[in-house]
């Protein structure tokens, strides 16, 4: 997974616009990118909101002016946007210099029409969310939980719908539980529930787990689930998450990453 930061416009551009392009300087830090790959985009100044893309193509120019006669200015920004504005603000942050030296790149976004993943602290959603409910019904301790990783300033990744929370992804590297102890260098699943019939979120989540583990050197990830939830434990053996082991009413499925 690739970290960009983007300033405020070009991230609601992205986020609720026509963009489906970002430009970047084709240096040494961008020529890693690989078609499927994963884009982390933060929205400045602070950072906080953040959305993931997938990289569905590259195309090389050789400067910033030569993308703007080639792909629409509505495409690369927005249709107000006019393409000298447009140019400025690139070459405001690469010289012309840099510009002949490295090229440029520009990265197509995937888009998914019917979700955009975001990422913030749990704390944005409320603990009465609806998201919860499965959580709360199957654990009674949720809101110990619930507050301990707000405490602790934990992140989500999560989709919206008519400004509803309609699915959940929280994780947590090296976590062991008192009953589920393996090796240091694990990820859990800690919750993953989708509430939307779009198709995709569920296996976008999937690859933004197996990217995370091979981003952190980890070889296993691991999920927990009740062993009345048929639905969730279909999708995982569908994802190649062996079952590994049964407490009290709980499955305990891994699996490993190459």
């Amino acid at each position: 997974m690739h970290l960009m930061k983007l300033q405020e416009k070009y991230f609601d551009y992205i986020k609720y616009g026509t963009k489906q392009y970002e430009v970047r300087l084709n240096d040494e830090k961008r020529k890693k990118i690989k078609k499927g790959d994963l884009i982390e985009f933060s929205k400045e100044p602070l950072q906080e909101e953040k959305m993931i893309y997938e990289v569905e193509d590259l195309i090389y120019f050789k400067n910033f002016e030569d993308v703007v006669r080639k792909i629409d200015i509505k495409l690369l920004a927005s249709e107000d946007e006019s393409i000298q504005n447009f140019l400025d603000s690139l070459n405001q942050f690469y010289k012309k210099e840099e510009q002949d030296k490295y090229g440029v790149v520009v990265i197509k976004l995937r888009k998914n029409f019917d979700f955009v993943i975001e990422k913030n602290y749990l704390s944005t959603i409320s603990s009465n969310d609806n998201i919860f409910k499965r959580v709360k019904d199957n654990y009674a301790n949720f809101s110990e939980w619930y507050l301990k990783l707000c405490n602790e300033n934990e992140e989500c990744y999560f989709t919206k719908k008519d400004n509803k929370v309609t699915s959940i992804l929280i994780l947590k590297i090296n976590e062991n539980d008192s009953q589920q102890i393996y090796e240091k260098n694990v990820l859990k699943i800690r919750t993953l529930d989708v509430l939307d019939n779009s198709k995709g979120i569920g296996k976008f989540y999937l690859k933004i787990v197996n990217d995370i583990a091979l981003a952190n050197n980890i070889n296993m990830v691991y999920v927990t689930c009740k062993k009345n939830n048929d639905q969730f434990i279909k999708f995982i053996k569908n994802n190649k998450f062996k079952l590994d082991k049964e407490i009290a009413d709980e499955m305990v499925f891994i699996k490993e990453i190459l």
